[in-house]
């Protein structure tokens, strides 16, 4: 195991010194709170210990409360660190869409008529709207909560993910991708 962990679920308003804290009495080296491609937190961050037996103690905390909301702790390497971390790499990534927006978190009983309200003035259609299905196992031919939409040009998929990441459809918040 490395001396790296990864934490999921954060609170949005959660900062490094709160990540440091919440591991108290371990050995913390760093931590890091990524962010998404518009800017803002994704509620995801990374704690760097002094060495992998205290990274190892880390992974107790698991579903420990940090504010309202508790953390997930999972084993990392530096390297999932620095490709999360890496503002440019995210940014390349974002290049490579060609419009294409990923969806997560939709209501399993959405429609795409929901998603084209959702996207209201980005000029969209169902046309555009391709909802995930279960491919296989128990819940097969089942909604999967994700989906994707293809907007005109890079440069609404862009404003489309800074402006609705994190925005509610039918009382869940939707992640964009």
């Amino acid at each position: 195991m490395s001396s790296v962990v990864r934490l999921r679920g954060l609170p949005f308003e959660t900062n490094e010194a709160e990540l440091i804290n919440f591991f108290t009495p371990l050995p913390v080296v760093s931590a890091v709170i990524t962010y998404d491609l518009s800017g803002r937190p994704s509620g995801e961050g990374f704690v760097t210990f002094a060495d992998p037996g205290a990274a190892a103690g880390a992974l107790a905390y698991n579903r420990q409360h940090l504010g309202r909301r508790y953390v997930e702790v999972f084993e990392s390497t530096p390297q999932e660190m620095a490709s999360k971390t890496n503002q440019g790499y995210q940014a390349a990534h974002a290049q490579q869409t060609d419009g294409v927006v990923r969806m997560r978190g939709l209501p399993f009983d959405c429609t795409p008529q929901q998603v084209v309200e959702f996207f209201a003035g980005f000029s969209i259609t169902e046309h555009n709207v391709t909802l995930g299905i279960v491919a296989d196992g128990k819940f097969q031919g089942q909604a999967s909560g994700e989906g994707w939409v293809q907007f005109p040009s890079q440069e609404l998929a862009a404003a489309a993910l800074h402006s609705k990441n994190k925005q509610m459809i039918g009382g869940r918040y939707v992640e964009l991708f």
